[in-house]
């Protein structure tokens, strides 16, 4: 099983706003305490259901929720009944939504958005180079999106380019084998590298079909942007028998995603962490285990369709599902736009993204994130101007993080098999 510990990820601070910038909104005490009582309640309920199927050491909710809805679809050899499974499953999707719930009261007691912040590139970090990367057999898919047509976000451009500054300047990766996808404000569709749904995939794609990357190389894939979260029952209907209805499905947010077809335009699905599993799965068998993927967003997406607009937008970095209003409905239709984009790579013995019984591939990668699967990563501006992200998980800067994270690269590499399913059971969460 995946192992599990928080991550201190790049440039966290928690000292952020002053007293005149802070935007509370009253939430009873009375309330969170009953979350927080029914979580305990819920999570009791957890251990026992892990230790009942034989899981043990730390505790990995989405690897727990995985290991049961699998145990669904191969119920002929358990010694449990589907019935049994279902309802284990059901307490584990409940405790997960209560999670959402807690997250969602507490952001309501949190700051509201942020004032403008300029945009400037980074000049290169002055830091020493990490002696464990071997910078000619480095690889990198860069991703920073500030420009989304619905909340658009300010440090996300900044944060891509300081990562990209540090692999070419400190660490002496050569430009060639970082292809960097960008999307400041203001930038334009038409670019070469505007981080667009195609271009994301196609970036992706390109490591494992690239002849100059050798098997064992190191490859990083670094996304800065909005993160969302579909419901499986949105897609899944409750059956009977089966958990394909319980858990979340995680996405990443491409620049183009469209909420509404307002201008007759194809809508432009999110992308999923089925179809994300799948890619890093193709890259592995042909580049090998030597892979890091950092998620700089979050994922508690289903929260926003409860939070208030001041809240959800220009300072939290996810954004609602794609409205149920377009036909097929968001989750549908983006695992429907998964499903068909790897039509072209042969996978014996793959389960299609669209079916309810898809587990993730085993991809041995290491996952660097900002939150956990129900929490928010939260952009804030220091009086320098400077926007920085914090999390209930994160609490370092830029610099000395990004030091510490390309020396652990390798050992950490070296010892990681886990899945990638969205937030943590993405990959091997690490601390830095």
């Amino acid at each position: 099983m995946p192992l599990l510990l928080q991550v201190p990820l790049l440039h966290r601070l928690a000292n952020s706003l002053t007293t005149q910038q802070a935007h509370k909104h009253a939430v009873p005490v009375t309330v969170i305490e009953s979350v927080k009582e029914q979580i305990i309640s819920h999570e009791m309920q957890e251990a026992e259901i892990a230790k009942k199927y034989g899981i043990l050491g730390n505790v990995d909710s989405a690897a727990i929720l995985q290991t049961v809805k699998d145990m669904s679809w191969n119920s002929v050899d358990s010694q449990y009944s589907p019935d049994e499974i279902k309802r284990d499953a059901e307490v584990l999707d409940a405790l997960l939504k209560l999670r959402y719930r807690l997250a969602q009261l507490r952001e309501q007691t949190l700051p509201g958005p942020i004032p403008n912040s300029s945009e400037q590139t980074p000049k290169p970090i002055d830091l020493e180079p990490s002696r464990m990367l071997d910078p000619d057999r480095s690889w990198g898919v860069i991703i920073g999106i500030d420009a989304y047509p619905a909340s658009p976000l300010r440090g996300c451009v900044f944060d891509a380019h300081a990562v990209h500054q540090y692999l070419v300047h400190v660490v002496t990766v050569p430009e060639s084998h970082i292809r960097l996808l960008l999307a400041p404000r203001g930038s334009s569709p038409e670019t070469l590298d505007f981080p667009s749904r195609a271009n994301i995939i196609e970036a992706l794609h390109s490591i494992h079909t690239n002849p100059l990357i050798q098997k064992g190389d190191s490859i990083i894939v670094y996304f800065s942007g909005h993160g969302a979260s579909y419901h499986c029952s949105d897609y899944f209907p409750s059956e009977s028998s089966g958990t394909a209805h319980t858990g979340a499905i995680e996405a990443i947010c491409p620049a183009d995603r469209c909420i509404d077809d307002v201008n007759e335009h194809p809508i432009v699905p999110d992308i999923s962490d089925r179809e994300l599993n799948t890619i890093l799965h193709l890259i592995r068998l042909e580049k090998g285990e030597n892979i890091t993927v950092i998620t700089d967003c979050c994922y508690a997406g289903g929260v926003t369709r409860e939070i208030s607009s001041s809240l959800s937008r220009g300072n939290i970095r996810n954004l609602p599902p794609l409205s149920d209003r377009v036909s097929p409905g968001g989750l549908e239709l983006m695992l429907r736009a998964g499903d068909e984009s790897l039509k072209e790579y042969s996978l014996p013995g793959t389960v299609s993204v669209l079916k309810g019984n898809w587990s993730p591939l085993k991809a041995s990668h290491v996952l660097l994130a900002a939150c956990r699967e129900y929490q928010f990563a939260r952009e804030v501006q220091k009086d320098s101007g400077r926007v920085l992200v914090t999390s209930p998980t994160t609490t370092s800067v830029v610099p000395s993080a990004l030091q510490r994270l390309f020396k652990h690269l390798l050992p950490l590499e070296k010892t990681a098999t886990s899945y990638f399913l969205g937030i943590p059971g993405f990959g091997q969460l690490a601390m830095i």
